[in-house]
């Protein structure tokens, strides 16, 4: 009887032993995970805040930029087309034409955007016409894999809802409130009942948009707000 009961305790100090080496085990690869998704969350890309855009329209037709450590231009043509071209105009990579069918009176808004984890360079183009600021096009270009594309456009806003044959006008904030986002915003104005003078107008948000580095696509992402 002595016997057997030592032979109890024996087998169930090996079963509790089993058990805290199993949760053990579990405790470790638990870590790991949370570890492992910190990691991924700690790396998303970040924008940086950027510089002032540089707007061309009627004496200001061209602006200066570098990309890869190629020497490079926006210029304006008497078209209204906007052409990105290496400096020295031996390469014409993209050109830029407003969306609704004319380019009568556009201007095209140009700045560097920069980001981190990974550090990258992209062109932010807004192309906008009229006292009011009507937008007609909308672009980021940059390279991917040694060539020259566009990530997003006016075709891109359009499959979130953005309706292009109507009057807008696109603003976007890139790391305002320190967060690293970046922002769309698409509005519209209006005269409210009983206005008679412009001043009067009113601006209503038709479409809020975050735009966002897709990491395994390599790729542009965007998300409605």
């Amino acid at each position: 009887m002595h016997r057997k009961n030592k032979l109890f305790v024996k087998k169930k100090c090996r079963r509790d032993t089993t058990m805290k080496y199993l949760f053990r085990i579990l405790s470790i690869l638990a870590l790991f995970v949370f570890s492992l998704w910190g990691t991924v969350y700690a790396q998303e890309t970040t924008f940086l805040t950027p510089g002032k855009a540089t707007f061309l329209y009627m004496n200001t037709k061209e602006v200066n930029a570098s990309y890869d450590n190629e020497s490079l231009k926006f210029v304006t043509l008497n078209s209204g087309v906007l052409k990105l071209m290496s400096r020295d105009e031996r390469h014409d990579y993209m050109s830029f034409t407003g969306y609704d069918g004319t380019n009568a009176g556009i201007g095209y808004a140009v700045r560097e955007v920069y980001t981190t984890n990974p550090s990258m360079k992209f062109f932010e183009i807004i192309a906008d016409r009229g006292a009011h600021a009507k937008n007609c096009g909308y672009w980021i270009v940059g390279k991917r894999d040694g060539n020259w594309v566009c990530f997003v456009s006016i075709d891109s806003l359009t499959q979130m809802g953005y309706t292009s044959g109507d009057w807008h006008q696109i603003r976007t904030s890139i790391n305002e409130d320190g967060t690293g986002r970046f922002l769309l915003t698409s509005q519209h104005e209006y005269m409210p009942p009983g206005a008679q003078f412009q001043y009067q107008r009113k601006f209503a948000v038709d479409l809020r948009l975050q735009l966002f580095w897709d990491q395994n696509a390599r790729w542009f992402g965007i998300r409605k707000l």
